[in-house]
């Protein structure tokens, strides 16, 4: 072989390069058909006054979004996602932590527990509010009928229908079905926590507290960032458990954001509005959780 065939280039694109470029190009078709072309158009339609179902429209600028600014409806609907989402997220991830070590301590049964506390995860939201609508029942629920029978019919409540306390039932709620995944999260982060560290601070006289905050809670902290991260992000599109428990009731009470931009957009028939509310939450949601894991990011490096 000679020597310039020896060191003659080899084409950009191989035959590995296509055959990965062949697997890759249906899901890309699929992702921009299904997500990126609809996000654009969303984009496009927050900018004119069409119902959904007209077959035309006229262009209104940025009326849309002066008229959300304006929407004292459409602000209850950011507070009750702030307090949902980063509610959730907090309680999510500090009962997460503590119930996974918890698991971590134990020497026996450990799958079990794990199963158990991993159970309500593998139920949808969907699935799950509608058990709890039934159990908060004001009239036949489980809850209230136990609350009777136990002499305390003071206690019971109408769950759904009060607006002073719905909006923290729907919190309760949504914490109870986010916790499995997170708690998982933790339990495998902790036990790749090394022994030896944990033995040389005790050996070197420091507490169980001082071996959490000094040792495991700085090597937990990618698991810290990431659980947030994905708590905010469910916390901001909650959808399922306010559509099935509530319907943003009584009144706009109990609205968030994403049932917000759903009931405007198909129930009032102001897909244009509704598709301006879309942008808004897309926004908030991009740069909340980026900002929020720059800020943990941060807080990891100097772990």
């Amino acid at each position: 072989m000679s020597t310039s065939a020896a060191i003659r280039p080899r084409p950009r694109f191989g035959r590995g390069r296509l055959a990965m470029l062949g697997f890759v190009a249906p899901a890309l078709v699929i992702y921009l058909l299904m997500v990126i072309v609809p996000s654009v158009q969303t984009l496009q339609l927050s900018l004119t006054n069409w119902d959904g179902i007209s077959a035309g429209y006229d262009y209104v600028g940025v009326q849309n979004y002066q008229d959300i600014v304006a929407s004292g409806r459409f602000w209850n609907a950011v507070r009750n996602t702030l307090i949902l989402g980063l509610g959730s997220a907090l309680i999510v991830n500090v009962i997460s932590l503590v119930v996974a070590l918890m698991l971590d301590r134990l020497n026996h049964a450990q799958g079990l527990f794990r199963t158990a506390v991993y159970l309500p995860a593998l139920v949808s939201a969907f699935i799950m509010a509608t058990i709890w609508k039934y159990l908060l029942n004001y009239n036949f629920g489980s809850v209230n009928t136990v609350l009777r029978d136990m002499g305390l019919p003071e206690w019971a409540r109408d769950w759904l229908g009060d607006s002073s306390i719905v909006l923290w039932v729907i919190l309760f709620i949504t914490c109870f079905t986010l916790g499995g995944n997170t708690t998982l999260i933790y339990l495998a982060n902790l036990q790749s926590v090394p022994q030896e560290l944990i033995e040389a601070a005790r050996i070197d006289g420091a507490s169980s507290a001082q071996v959490f905050w000094n040792v495991t809670w700085p090597m937990i902290a990618g698991a810290v960032t990431v659980n947030m991260t994905l708590a905010m992000i469910a916390g901001w599109v909650i959808f399922d458990q306010v559509l099935v428990l509530t319907s943003g009731g009584p009144g706009f009470v109990s609205e968030t954001m994403a049932f917000f931009i759903y009931k405007v957009g198909f129930g009032e028939y102001r897909a244009g509005f509704g598709s301006a509310a879309a942008v808004v939450l897309f926004i908030v949601v991009i740069v909340s959780t980026v900002a929020a894991n720059a800020y943990m990011r941060k807080r990891e490096i100097q772990a």
